[in-house]
């Protein structure tokens, strides 16, 4: 009877026993499974950033693939991309200076680049004999400026029928700019004027910058403030792809104080994205650097194209990148002066060839020219109210 009682007894310590080592084993298991999966909720992730050689850039039109050159977080999925959407262009480091986007600051000097080819004179925009002036007839800008900068004077123009704003200031040569310039200290947190920054590091360096003045027909002269009819113009200076370089209340950012004169070109539709989000341009190249090639792009609309855009980041020891290029639709390259390249491709909304940008009085013109036809060829259609009418939609991610 005791010899029972013993073994039930051990019977009871083995069960309990087998009962403590199952329990524990399925909290190992689970301990494990727990570790071993995706943490939910991971926005960034750790990706590979393409170095083909130049043999491959060359015998290959695919999209460039990831390698193991260098490690960077995104802060977006990757996204699925054809590679027969896209073809492959190499870009030198001095094309790193090159393009409506590249921005130069206390930062980042000028990399000096040859565009003469490119500059005209401020005087050669139409409207100069009424819409505004030039102090001098030496002053030159990059033709793509001039013309968006005159179309904008002769809307201005056309409203208020004052011709007094003058353009100062354009290209500055380096060797002007060292001879006409007093640098402060490299630690002063911004500077208060332009003739203040070290030569090499003025935005004049680019032929996209301009200052002006107000100059009367008397002959008076007096500071342009942005203020009266003139806040039309910083107010309305995106739509023909200019921004105000450096705006009140941002010095510590771009390094010079508020300065409502100084405008410079970016282009269409990075102007309209900077005015809506209250970017400057060292906020917006930062910005830029979230949609890097193959992950999220950036879209916008306005004027009825379709804009889509893009970082591409600079090889930092291969003298060359390789820069993905749609195939089949219009685009333009820009360095940012600094790391990488922005790739702004651009669609016509309703899928037609892609034509240059209007400016909006050429924008409205053309509207009202349309509408006009419309009420001769329907015997009396009416004219729509507002036929210059934009949409404009919010800079958002695309979707996935």
């Amino acid at each position: 009877m005791r010899r029972r009682r013993r073994i039930k007894y051990i019977g009871y310590i083995r069960m309990t026993v087998a009962a403590l080592l199952l329990v524990l084993i399925i909290l190992l298991f689970d301990s494990l499974r727990r570790h071993a999966a995706p943490k939910e909720g991971k926005s960034t992730l750790n990706v590979t950033m393409s170095s083909q050689t130049s043999d491959e850039v060359n015998d290959s039109g695919n999209v460039p693939a990831d390698t193991e050159s260098s490690e960077e977080e995104i802060p977006y999925e990757k996204k699925e991309i054809d590679s027969n959407d896209y073809r492959r262009v190499v870009k030198l480091k001095a094309d790193l200076g090159l393009g409506d986007l590249i921005m130069v600051n206390r930062q980042n000097a000028s990399r000096f680049p040859d565009i003469s080819a490119d500059l005209v004179p401020v005087s050669s925009g139409i409207g100069t004999d009424k819409a505004y002036k030039v102090s001098y007839n030496t002053i030159k800008l990059q033709k793509v400026a001039v013309e968006n900068f005159s179309n904008m004077m002769s809307d201005f123009y056309s409203l208020f029928s004052d011709g007094d704003v003058t353009v100062v200031g354009g290209f500055v040569s380096y060797a002007e700019q060292n001879a006409d310039y007093s640098p402060v200290a490299a630690d002063t947190p911004f500077v208060s004027s332009e003739n203040q920054l070290s030569p090499g590091y003025s935005e004049h360096h680019t032929g996209l910058a301009l200052d002006l003045k107000l100059v009367s027909s008397s002959g008076s002269i007096s500071a342009y403030d942005g203020t009266g009819n003139y806040k039309w113009i910083n107010d309305n200076c995106y739509k023909y792809g200019f921004i105000v370089r450096y705006p009140f209340g941002k010095d510590e950012i771009t390094g010079v104080a508020g300065y409502p004169a100084h405008l410079r070109y970016v282009g269409v539709p990075h102007s309209y994205i900077m005015h809506d989000n209250g970017f400057t341009m060292e906020e917006y190249m930062n910005e830029m650097k979230k949609y890097i090639f193959g992950y999220e792009h950036l879209y916008y609309s306005v004027y009825g194209y379709d804009y889509e855009i893009y970082f591409v980041p600079a090889e930092s020891v291969a003298e060359e990148t390789v820069v993905a290029v749609p195939k089949k639709e219009d685009y333009s390259v820009s360095g940012n002066n600094c790391d990488g390249f922005i790739v702004t491709v651009c669609r016509k909304a309703d899928g037609e060839t892609w034509q240059p940008t209007p400016s909006p009085a050429a924008a409205e013109n053309n509207a009202v020219t349309e509408a006009a036809d419309a009420v001769l060829q329907d015997g009396g259609a009416q004219i729509p109210s507002d036929p210059a009418a934009e949409t404009v939609a919010q800079a958002v991610p695309a979707a996935e």
